[in-house]
């Protein structure tokens, strides 16, 4: 069996090898997914393949097509629907039997209760249900709805229907939410395959197919010409930019919607300034006793106090409270009193957090291991601003590669990850931003594969009666660091970046250094003044060749592929 790509707009041929072993989902056995979040384990039924092959058994082939939607368009969809989608596309698929369309099928999600699962919905020419399936369910109860004896009663039904819950559709106990949801999906991919193709508006070229581009290959073998695409968009409070090379729009477009979906999660689950995020309300129950946290949040946790016992304390995710009284998340700087300081630094401790694991042990389920954090003080708040970004970037990384790409740079407020290299080249060039000339370049150096973090003073500041104070606080002493301008980290993650250039900027010039050049795969820069208040420059051993200072030469010459600024 093949899949093709019926596409105007681009043509691929997908091979389905049929020794792949097709498990049908009524009698296949959830395996758990890599990924646990909470108190519960994504429950996976079908791979995307195996998922056509269930709602596609008797074709020969199978050809898709990308389908863009105008503003236009999405704002008909939605009006039809009577609800928001977030779709920008969609691949619709057609079940092929010696070369006639047999039927159509779109792969969706929906969210649940609280978290999306995926499934397929193939629709016959007559625009009636043929078959649904599910992929991946995510919920902690409810997993019933991947049965085919609760599928089946969709079968037959179109957009004449009105698949209304309890009169259409019988509910399950516990899982009202993702029956609700799915027969909105249903509904959604109803209109869509009526909309754009029962109804005649897209052609099928279906004469003209190629075979599959693998990667950046073209179906002979030869590498395809790879265009730039960039995009950017507002995350946990900043801006996320994304550039990629990829071989066609489409592909791009598909990247930056899986990226962005995947930042704006990660808002959802670390932000400290979203009431309803699952941080926040960690915050507001670990206070009064162990409190059962989300795993993946958890371990982001975990690596964070790894990382102050690295930094003797020096970075600490508990500074939220003295980064409130001095003004900086309302950007209303001002200089808190030795009383004030004096009564928070009790509170802010990396030490105060307890995590620790415990069973749940039920009569008709196999015990589960959680995670739970406890706070020794009363007033700790853990605040992700310092790490955060860092293991989005590493996870906005991940979705690339998941994608096929293999040449992008992200750079998520002074975050830094390249990926790969540009086209023709062997690296990517970083410039760093002078700290006291916002038009400036202080140098430049290159790198691939690599993070970046750089914290810098002069990015979050007040001043008073000509005094400098940084947004970036000494845990330890409750004011803000004096002496060092700015910090750059060059490692093999984000996340470990991110922590590492707050650390050292805190620990200072000399234990900074010395803690970049203990630790294994560091590099690093530190931007000083000096005794005359002068801007001086050290580099890590591993980086004084990279590292490149400019010159009224070399100013003109260089043109970095990105300015890294001070977070």
């Amino acid at each position: 069996m093949k899949i093709k790509n019926a596409s105007a707009y681009s043509t691929i041929v997908l091979i389905l090898a049929l020794v792949f072993e097709i498990v049908p989902p009524c009698c296949a056995q959830a395996v758990p997914d890599e990924k646990q979040t909470g108190n519960y384990i994504s429950q996976v039924y079908l791979t995307e393949e195996q998922a056509l092959r269930e709602v596609f058994p008797h074709c020969d082939e199978i050809v898709f097509n990308v389908i863009p939607l105008t503003k236009e368009e999405k704002s008909q969809l939605q009006n039809k629907l009577k609800r928001k989608i977030y779709e920008d596309f969609f691949v619709v698929y057609m079940g092929m039997k010696s070369g006639e369309v047999t039927g159509y099928a779109i792969i969706t999600e929906e969210i649940g209760k609280f978290h999306p699962y995926t499934f397929v919905v193939s629709v016959d020419l007559k625009g009636k249900i043929d078959k649904i399936a599910v992929l991946v369910y995510r919920e902690s109860r409810g997993s019933e709805i991947a049965k085919k004896r609760f599928l089946y009663q969709f079968k037959g039904k179109s957009l004449k229907n009105k698949i209304r819950i309890n009169k259409d559709i019988i509910n399950i106990s516990g899982a009202t939410m993702s029956v609700v949801t799915m027969c909105k999906g249903v509904k959604k991919v109803l209109t869509v395959i009526d909309e754009f193709y029962l109804s005649g508006k897209s052609a099928d070229k279906i004469a003209s197919l190629e075979k599959i581009k693998y990667g950046n290959e073209d179906g002979t073998g030869q590498k395809q010409k790879l265009k730039l695409f960039k995009k950017a968009a507002l995350s946990m409070g900043t801006v996320f930019e994304l550039t990629i090379y990829a071989a066609d729009k489409y592909i791009a477009e598909k990247t930056f919607n899986d990226v962005f979906q995947e930042t704006n999660r990660l808002d959802y689950l670390m932000s400290n300034y979203k009431k309803e995020s699952v941080l926040s309300e960690l915050n507001k129950d670990a206070h009064t006793g162990p409190a059962e946290c989300n795993k993946e949040l958890a371990d982001v946790i975990e690596q964070s106090l790894q990382y102050s016992e690295i930094t003797d304390g020096a970075f600490d995710i508990t500074i939220g409270p003295l980064m409130k009284k001095w003004g900086f998340f309302k950007k209303e700087g001002r200089i808190p009193d030795k009383e004030e300081l004096a009564s928070l630094l009790e509170s802010v401790s990396y030490k105060n957090i307890i995590i620790e694991e415990k069973t749940i042990k039920s009569l008709l389920k196999d015990p589960i291991t959680v995670k739970t954090v406890h706070f020794k003080n009363a007033d700790t708040q853990i605040d992700l601003g310092g790490i955060g970004k860092g293991y989005a970037v590493d996870m906005a990384a991940k979705v690339l590669k998941q994608n096929g790409i293999n040449s992008a740079l992200i750079n998520f407020a002074g975050n830094i990850y390249t990926f790969g290299t540009p086209p023709g080249k062997d690296s990517w060039v970083i410039g760093l931003q002078h700290p006291r000339e916002s038009e400036g370049l202080l140098g430049t150096f290159e790198i691939k594969d690599k993070a970046v973090s750089t914290s810098g003073d002069y990015e979050k500041f007040f001043t008073v009666e000509g005094k400098r104070y940084s947004h970036i606080i000494d845990p330890r002493t409750g004011k803000p660091v004096e002496g060092i301008v700015s910090v750059t980290i060059v490692t093999d993650n984000a996340t470990r970046a991110d922590a590492l250039s707050t650390g050292v900027f805190v620990l200072g010039l000399e234990k900074g250094m010395a803690l970049i050049e203990k630790l294994p795969d560091v590099e690093g820069i530190i931007i000083y003044e000096d005794v005359d208040s002068k801007l001086s420059t050290k580099t890590s051993s591993g980086m004084q060749d990279l590292f490149k200072e400019n010159t009224e030469d070399s100013q003109n010459e260089i043109q970095p592929d990105m300015i890294m600024s001070g977070s």
